[in-house]
């Protein structure tokens, strides 16, 4: 039996072949072909690349996200402090009175977002949905405005900026080399539109970053100083999985305890990094982190930290996200 993708290609330079044997005036000149399907690129109704709408050819079943059934998990209190905003993400849809979408590839104010990522992000529910009580960002292989990849970044700009406390966030990893999630916060000035007025000046608070190729793996990092590229400075400690489980097999806990003129990292409660002023005064920089900062939370692919290119055939694949959780001292 021919596989179904032969059939497509086949058919394709069938019709090729075709077209290319002569033009109107008898010469055999090859007539460019427009959009197809069979052209590999998703466009017109079609559902999915070469598929659905008005092609014949079906698309197949999107594969169900594996969510955890096991892992770490935080309280809902915590003795001296007030729980003061959450997403328990157990609605129908992203709650808009908490969120707001980044869109696009940056352009022009920060081009491929700064990293020379690769994807492009939309507000889709191919790339952002909830299921079973969770926030499921996913990566797919899906051509978009001159990108190969589509996925989601969403912030809280404008709508929840807050200065010291405890943040959890439950969370289990996508496991594509070539995948890069960052849940991270901008000081509460930082636009897209200006980045460099607030950047890294204003500073950044890493909560965690984490690459699909090193499943073992995730970073705790702080960015500051005066102006980029000089005076650019960042403070990043790695923090290895706990008891031989990766961190795209279950849902871990990344946490910061923020209080004035210091910032800690923590793991499933594990303490790893602390930053404070003589961190960055040891640099020759200023201390930004006891101003008022946002969320961010984007699945990317590729980029300047990957060291692995992403493969198509490793997607879609998904950041799947329990809970966040922001605790203040009473």
């Amino acid at each position: 039996m021919v596989p179904s993708s032969l059939k497509r290609w086949l058919t394709y330079f069938f019709i090729w072949g075709l077209l290319a044997q002569c033009s109107s005036n008898g010469t055999a000149e090859p007539i460019e072909l427009g959009a197809s399907c069979f052209d590999n690129v998703q466009n017109g109704d079609e559902e999915e690349v070469d598929c659905g709408g008005s092609c014949a050819q079906p698309c197949e079943p999107a594969e169900p996200v594996g969510i955890p059934t096991t892992g770490y998990e935080t309280p809902m209190e915590y003795s001296g402090y007030t729980l003061v905003w959450s997403d328990e993400f157990d609605e129908n849809g992203l709650d808009a009175t908490k969120w707001s979408y980044h869109l696009g590839d940056g352009c022009p104010g920060l081009c491929n977002w700064g990293n020379n990522e690769e994807q492009y992000f939309t507000d889709s529910a191919d790339n952002l949905y909830l299921d079973q009580g969770n926030l499921i960002i996913t990566a797919r292989n899906q051509f978009e405005s001159g990108k190969n990849y589509t996925s989601s970044r969403i912030h809280t700009d404008d709508k929840f900026e807050f200065q010291f406390g405890r943040v959890d966030i439950r969370a289990s990893m996508p496991s594509a080399p070539g995948t890069w999630v960052a849940l991270f916060m901008f000081n509460k000035e930082y636009t897209i539109a200006d980045p460099d007025a607030y950047w890294p000046s204003g500073g950044e608070i890493d909560i965690m970053e984490y690459l699909g190729e090193n499943k073992d793996n995730i970073l705790g990092t702080a960015h500051y100083g005066t102006d980029f590229p000089a005076n650019h400075h960042f403070d990043s400690v790695d923090f290895s999985s706990l008891n031989g489980v990766s961190f795209d097999e279950v849902y871990y806990v990344f946490s910061i305890i923020w209080e004035e003129d210091s910032i800690t990292w923590l793991v499933n409660d594990v303490a790893y990094h602390t930053i404070t002023p003589e961190t960055t005064q040891g640099n020759g920089q200023p201390y930004p982190f006891n101003d008022g900062f946002y969320f961010v939370f984007a699945l990317s692919v590729g980029g300047n930290l990957p060291s692995a290119s992403p493969s198509p055939a490793d997607f879609p694949d998904s950041l799947i996200i329990d809970y966040i959780r922001v605790f203040q001292e009473e």
